[in-house]
């Protein structure tokens, strides 16, 4: 009896105490976030790799790139020549056009100016349309003014100007202002001024 009271007051050491699993045993952590964030550290490191890759090459790509070259003078000179030459070269007739001081009040906004070209006592050969003109005005008469298609712009002609209020095409109207060149002149020439010193 003695030795069955002992042995229930001696602890049982091969039973866990459950307090201990508590606090020292934790539960187990899941696999998958653990695979997921090494996935994921995994691929913003290559994707930081590659864009060090990239910009390693443009630099790389700029320093080894041959130097721009400045353009020559010649070209230089050629392209100014094709952009100023002379009107003569590109079969123009060009100059200014200005009004005598005693018509510019009669200038009325809204007219059409029209500068023509004429062969003789004929019909316009070249005529050029310019709506609301501000003067002087600087002008340019060239193939793309002549009037009858296949006509070639070349030859001697008369230069005039006519400041039309209704700007319709035809025979001078009462109250419009012209003016003409004081002599005939050939395709290609320069500085073929006209001052508008007339009023119908």
């Amino acid at each position: 009896m003695r030795a069955t009271r002992a042995s229930r007051n001696i602890p049982d050491d091969t039973q866990p105490n459950r307090e201990t699993c508590r606090r020292g045993v934790s539960a187990p952590r899941p696999v998958g976030r653990g695979l997921r964030g090494g996935v994921r550290t995994s691929l913003l490191s290559l994707a930081a790799l590659a864009a060090i890759a990239a910009v390693v090459v443009i630099v790389l790509a700029r320093s080894l790139a041959p130097p721009e070259q400045a353009p020559s003078a010649g070209a230089g000179t050629s392209s100014g020549t094709s952009q100023g030459a002379p009107a003569s070269d590109r079969l123009e007739i060009a100059g200014t056009i200005t009004v005598a001081r005693d018509l510019t009040g009669r200038i009325q906004e809204g007219s059409v100016l029209f500068v023509i070209a004429r062969k003789a006592a004929g019909p316009p050969f070249a005529v050029k349309r310019i709506v609301s003109p501000r003067f002087p005005l600087a002008y340019r008469l060239g193939p793309e003014d002549v009037m009858m298609a296949g006509s070639t712009f070349d030859g001697e002609v008369r230069v005039s100007a006519r400041l039309s209020r209704t700007g319709t095409a035809g025979p001078a109207l009462p109250g419009d202002l012209d003016g003409e060149h004081a002599a005939p002149v050939r395709v290609g020439a320069r500085n073929v001024d006209i001052v508008i010193s007339r009023e119908r």
